[in-house]
Formats: structure tokens, C-alpha cells, sequence
């Protein structure tokens, strides 16, 4: 049982500190992080905004198919 003493808090707080630094001491479990899936992510968003701005084109051209940029004249 630990008992409060003012002004001891500090001195358990690096003895526990040094303990945990010991290479005998028991490890906490760390688990590896996921891997990052960024470029598959990134890759998918593409597509499906790629694909969102075909159909917004297709529904504008039914609305108004003569509207279409001007070619420059040559």
C-alpha cells in the first residue's frame, strides 16, 4: 500500500520511470499500427468523382445538347 506523502509523488514518479527502463522489466503489448491505404483510397475517390462529373456532363448535354465550348477557328 502506498501512503501520500506531499512532495513524494515526484520521487515514485521517476523511481517507477527508472523501473520500466530496465531491460528486465515487463513490456506493455504494442500493437502495430494499420497500414496506411492512402493510395487505394485516393486512387478509388478518383474514380468515383471521375465518374460523378460523366454523368454530369451526359445529364447536361440531354438538358441542353447544342451548348457545347466553342472550337477555336482556324
Amino acid at each position: 500500500m502506498t501512503y501520500f506523502i506531499p512532495g513524494n509523488t515526484a520521487v515514485e514518479n521517476t523511481r517507477a520511470l527508472a523501473q520500466s527502463a530496465l531491460p528486465n522489466a515487463p513490456q506493455q503489448p504494442y500493437d502495430e499500427p494499420a497500414p496506411r491505404r492512402t493510395v487505394a483510397v485516393r486512387a478509388r475517390l478518383s474514380a468515383v468523382l471521375r465518374t460523378a462529373a460523366e454523368r454530369e456532363l451526359r445529364l447536361a448535354n440531354r438538358i441542353d445538347p447544342a451548348h457545347t465550348c466553342p472550337t477555336p477557328a482556324s
